[in-house]
């Protein structure tokens, strides 16, 4: 649509005669104008019909079922915040006050209904593992005993130790009286965590929709009709829709009832979502126990060479006195039984249900219309 001047309408015009003149440009629609005057501010559309002072799209408003009024909407990501200005498109950079009075007021947010819910990722759990003894306490006096006067130092085997030669450190003589053998371990199944959780969320993994108010005002010629927003001051992504009632059924109206213009997309929002699908936690049962022996092995020097003696541990330490004069120098270790047990994991059983409320149903005009 353009504005002319109103010397050029009336030049185009002036064969079709003074009534058809005045139909055209919309004369008598606002009260104290005459023709001329009125003529000068009115928008007329290609085919020569007129707008009135509409400079956007005349949409009837009163339509059953409907809210009145013209909104533009857009879908959204959920982890978008779109405003109401970002809809209009500028042919230059608006100042603050120039968006704000330009900008569409926010007329609500609707979210769109999740899709099915993706499912629950598998229960899985770590296999169970016999773990060689975490080193040797040594005691300065016999049978372990840490009685006054008695010094008692930790001999640890490294992080993780997997019974080859360990020699942390040196005891002498005066210090070595007996050493206790911490007991072999097992290692329990443990859930593993599943490193993308798949339980249902509304907010991050639906889409909603913003609706703005399009109406521009009451320029059009017909009553009945409220100017709205042009397609062409929109941004890509946003459309003009008709928006229902809430929890209203509608169809989308004919062309026959919107003036010639075809709100033929439908689209179908929630008010209210709440998503309480989720998945149950893992976890983890034994089926069957482990057996761990180990066979630990003491030494006067650091090389494992000089021995001392040797003990069988389990699932309890035991207390090995030193021979008198003796050093300690390190350690190793070998497994006698390697048994680990086993467990099956259990859980994530999809749970609660999605609720929906607050329909409303859009009537849009294509992208771009």
């Amino acid at each position: 649509m353009r504005r002319w001047e109103a010397g050029r309408i009336l030049a185009a015009l002036a064969s079709v005669g003074g009534a058809a003149v005045a139909m055209a440009s919309g004369c008598g629609a606002v009260d104290g104008y005459d023709c001329h005057e009125l003529l000068e501010c009115d928008v007329i559309n290609e085919d020569g019909t007129s707008n009135g002072g509409c400079e956007g799209t005349c949409v009837p408003v009163n339509l059953d079922g409907f809210e009145r009024g013209v909104y533009v909407v857009r879908l959204k990501a959920g982890l978008e915040d779109p405003r109401c200005d970002d809809a209009l498109l500028w042919d230059h950079e608006p100042d603050p006050e120039e968006r704000r009075n330009e900008s569409p007021p926010r007329f609500g947010g609707f979210w769109v209904a999740p899709g099915a819910h993706p499912g629950c990722e598998p229960c899985a759990c770590t296999a169970p593992a016999c773990l060689f003894p975490a080193g040797l306490t040594v005691t300065s006096g016999w049978m372990c005993g840490d009685g006054p006067g008695e010094t008692v130092a930790p001999f640890d085997a490294p992080v993780s130790w997997d019974g080859s030669c360990a020699a942390p450190g040196a005891v002498g003589a005066e210090a070595f009286g007996s050493f206790r053998i911490a007991p072999a371990t097992a290692r329990p199944c443990e859930v593993v965590a599943s490193p993308v959780p798949r339980d249902g969320d509304a907010h991050t993994g639906g889409q909603a929709v913003i609706a703005c108010d399009a109406v521009r005002g009451n320029t059009c010629p017909n009553s009945a009709h409220a100017c709205a927003l042009g397609a062409a001051k929109l941004r890509p992504g946003w459309r003009r829709c008709l928006l229902s009632e809430v929890d209203r059924d509608v169809e989308c109206p004919s062309s026959d009832w919107t003036a010639g213009l075809h709100f033929s997309e439908k689209l179908t929002f929630w008010s209210k979502v709440e998503d309480r699908r989720a998945c149950t936690p893992c976890s983890c049962t034994e089926t069957a126990p482990s057996t761990c022996e180990a066979l630990v092995s003491t030494f006067e020097d650091g090389a494992c060479g000089d021995l001392i003696d040797a003990a069988v541990v389990a699932g309890n330490g035991v207390c090995h006195d030193a021979e008198p004069g003796s050093t300690l120098g390190s350690m190793r270790a070998t497994w006698l039984v390697d048994a680990p047990g086993s467990c099956a994991p259990s859980g994530r059983e999809l749970m609660g249900e999605l609720s929906l409320s607050g329909k409303v149903t859009a009537c849009c005009l294509p992208e771009g219309t």
